[in-house]
């Protein structure tokens, strides 16, 4: 699996990779202003030290995330611990009041806590999610997170069936093999990850029928694998679909442009890891 990567990675590259599951990584706390306000910053973490990233985000040490996950306010909703990364893949949908918005593999919650936030439910959100486990794991965090969202328990490869040309936002951030997060010591084979990308291939045709004309989807990974990734990407470029890729906003992160031969791709980024956050894959394109 290395050989795979060698051919998308650098060598310094692949060992900055390497590094960054030797130790744990620091803690990103998102603020819910669902049910808070900035004033109460000192009062939640009086007693730890922490750097601002932007109005939402706040970064802690590793060593504090025991002490913040007991936290009364966190347990009330009043701030989601998150990896930075998965937070700019929400942030990156841009979504206003009024739009029609589909979170499509949605558990267990913490993108569509985002994504309410970001337009402070006053937009219709759908969240679906085909494990009946993590659907009710969903269910309960969005309720105590006071997101407001119609929760389906639906499998999301039937989603552009059922809802074509409805939603003017989508974010698939996709089930896959999870290397960025599980580490080189939980690779998963070969055969695994060609069903994986089978999987995000017919999710992402599902999601571009649900989408209006016009409408824009983020599409992520927490994996480093071209066959779950780029591929996935071309694929639906050879489809019946006619799609461009937009610019990304990954402030503060350090990210290198896909690896393929079509050069619409060259938007897409892979987010390198370090000791604030994981790697990740992110496009964004608008469906014409």
């Amino acid at each position: 699996m290395e050989a795979k990567l060698a051919q998308i990675y650098t060598s310094n590259e692949l060992e900055i990779l390497k590094e960054s599951f030797k130790s744990p990584k620091n803690i990103c706390v998102f603020l819910n202003f669902l049910k808070t306000n900035e004033n109460l910053i000192n009062d939640f973490f009086k007693d730890l030290k922490f750097q601002k990233l932007n109005p939402f985000c706040y970064l802690f040490k590793a060593e504090d995330k025991s002490i913040l996950s007991k936290m009364k306010a966190f347990n009330e909703g009043h701030f989601y611990i998150q990896n930075y990364s998965s937070y700019l893949c929400a942030k990156n949908l841009n979504v206003k009041p009024n739009e029609s918005i589909l979170d499509m593999c949605a558990a267990p919650g913490g993108k569509s806590i985002n994504l309410a936030n970001f337009m402070q439910n006053k937009a219709y959100l759908a969240c679906v999610e085909a494990n009946r486990e993590r659907f009710f794991t969903l269910q309960k965090n969005l309720k105590n997170y006071g997101v407001n969202a119609k929760i389906f328990l639906k499998d999301a490869k039937s989603i552009g069936r059922l809802c074509p040309l409805k939603f003017d936002k989508i974010l698939l951030d996709a089930p896959c093999s999870t290397l960025a997060k599980t580490g080189f010591e939980n690779v998963k084979s070969l055969k695994e990850i060609k069903a994986l990308a089978l999987l995000q291939k017919k999710l992402l045709h599902s999601a571009l029928k649900a989408l209006k004309h016009g409408g824009e989807l983020v599409y992520s990974t927490c994996t480093f694998f071209k066959e779950e990734n780029e591929e996935v990407l071309e694929n639906a470029l050879k489809s019946e679909f006619e799609l461009e890729f937009l610019e990304l906003d990954l402030e503060g992160v350090r990210a290198k442009e896909a690896k393929s031969e079509f050069k619409e791709l060259g938007k897409a980024r892979r987010i390198m890891p370090c000791e604030n956050y994981d790697g990740f894959f992110i496009a964004k394109m608008r469906k014409i």
